[in-house]
């Protein structure tokens, strides 16, 4: 890999791993009081930025989270927000490897 683009990834990962921990806790947040549409809106930027960083299970994960938000389905939230949770766990893993 060409040390410009490993360098990008750097700081693009080391910006995610900043930034996004807060906003799952964020997200547990609205679910856990029963925000749904903080918590739509919160699953939908997260999906943003998994999508920018070529997670794409977390993606999903917050597109189904989005969807059962806007429908008030709070057991499928809760369901949806494991997976999250789950994933996430991953994705930090592997960035924090690859600044190592």
């Amino acid at each position: 890999m060409a040390s410009t683009k490993k360098e990008f990834l750097k700081k693009l990962f080391a910006v995610f791993l900043r930034d996004e921990p807060a906003r799952v806790i964020q997200i547990r947040e609205a679910l856990e009081s029963g925000k749904m549409d903080d918590l739509k809106y919160l699953a939908h930027s997260l999906k943003g930025a998994a999508a920018t960083m070529g997670a794409d299970r977390v993606r999903e994960a917050c597109l189904h989270l989005e969807h059962s938000a806007r429908d008030g389905n709070t057991e499928q939230a809760c369901k949806d927000m494991f997976v999250i949770e789950d994933e996430m766990k991953s994705v930090y893993k592997f960035m924090a490897e690859f600044l190592q």
